[in-house]
């Protein structure tokens, strides 16, 4: 999803990340079982905006944004949709909800307070806490797998740059100062490094560095655009998408930036890569024609499927912790809703098998 950020070269930048890609290509020989049927759920069903589906790291609830009540909010519902509830309960613009590892709080990004801030909630409700507490911009925030750090991005030094805090907020200090624009950031699973991306050398490449900020290098280094790192249960694969090919395809890595393989070959543009919680396969979104689908495949370019049935676009997709269900959102029927694919095993119900 396109972001909104306010100075011109972060605008560039994201419509840069908008455009980007990852697809399937089926072969022979898959290193994974089939996958099953699968049924297609609505989750939402309103005349407007629902957005950003996120799993809790538990499986039993989806936070996402809603406009239902005019402005921008951050909702909680169960996994099946139902018991919607408005966490941020505010006036103002109130997205990008993130799960904290326990699954009790959510952080989102707010401009209640005049500038976009990070806020905390509890998802038993109650008052939400400002964490960042600055006359900047802060977004983006990511965090940390044990719980213990919060990651966001700031323009407080006068570009969008990788900052760090504890989950009071406290402990707030940039990672990096550049003249770039730093996104799509995530700790590695063991909390010991910091994969991103930036166009700190002209153009957008993948760079990893150590939590502390040391030992910066670039994972990728060419004239292309390469964007949407995904890391691997395992941490030991990342997959993101490049068009040093001509268009956005989806590529795999070793953790490290060795052994760079394309997994797809087609002429459209792919989008999105998330890992399976297995590591066996990727979700994606691929722009052929006039719509963007759901598809996923293998972890080595093997037996391509694709999940939905090409009227409208979708994006935003996400695998449920057990990997028995992926949500994305579809404008097939006007504006944004929430959808799941639910891949089925003995279960009742209208099943579409679309391989």
């Amino acid at each position: 999803m396109l972001r909104r950020i306010f100075d011109e070269k972060a605008i560039s930048y994201l419509s840069i990340l908008f455009l980007t890609g990852c697809s399937g290509l089926s072969v022979a020989n898959p290193i994974a079982d089939p996958l099953p049927e699968h049924r297609i759920v609505r989750l939402t069903e309103t005349t407007m905006q629902e957005e950003n589906p996120v799993w809790s790291p538990d499986g039993n609830w989806i936070a996402f944004e809603s406009s239902r009540e005019g402005n921008k909010e951050v909702y909680l519902m169960t996994a099946a949709g139902t018991h919607v509830r408005n966490l941020s309960n505010n006036r103002a613009r109130d997205d990008d909800p993130i799960w904290s590892p326990d699954s009790r709080y959510l952080i989102f990004v707010s401009d209640r307070d005049g500038d976009k801030e990070i806020y905390r909630v509890s998802i038993e409700g109650g008052e939400a806490v400002n964490l960042t507490r600055s006359p900047s911009n802060e977004q983006w925030p990511v965090w940390s797998p044990d719980g213990s750090e919060i990651l966001f991005v700031s323009d407080r030094t006068g570009n969008w740059d990788l900052h760090v805090m504890d989950p009071n907020g406290n402990g707030q200090r940039a990672l990096m100062t550049t003249p770039a624009v730093e996104d799509n950031h995530r700790f590695t699973k063991d909390q010991k490094k910091i994969i991103f991306v930036s166009d700190q050398d002209g153009d957008n490449e993948i760079y990893i560095m150590n939590a502390d900020a040391s030992n910066l290098r670039a994972l990728t280094n060419n004239s292309a655009v390469d964007t949407c790192p995904n890391v691997s249960p395992d941490g030991k694969k990342i997959a993101f998408v490049s068009e040093r090919s001509g268009n956005f395809e989806l590529y795999v890595m070793n953790s490290d930036g060795s052994h760079q393989q394309r997994l797809t070959d087609t002429p459209f543009e792919e989008d999105s890569p998330r890992w399976s919680p297995d590591g066996k396969r990727i979700a994606f979104i691929s722009k052929r024609g006039t719509s963007a689908d759901l598809y996923v495949i293998n972890r080595d370019g093997t037996d391509l499927t694709r999940i939905t049935d090409g009227k409208g676009q979708r994006e935003i997709p996400g695998w449920s912790p057990d990997g028995s269900r992926i949500t994305y959102i579809s404008d097939e029927t006007g504006p944004w809703q929430i959808y799941m694919a639910e891949f089925l095993k003995d279960q009742p119900g209208p099943v579409i098998g679309l391989k």
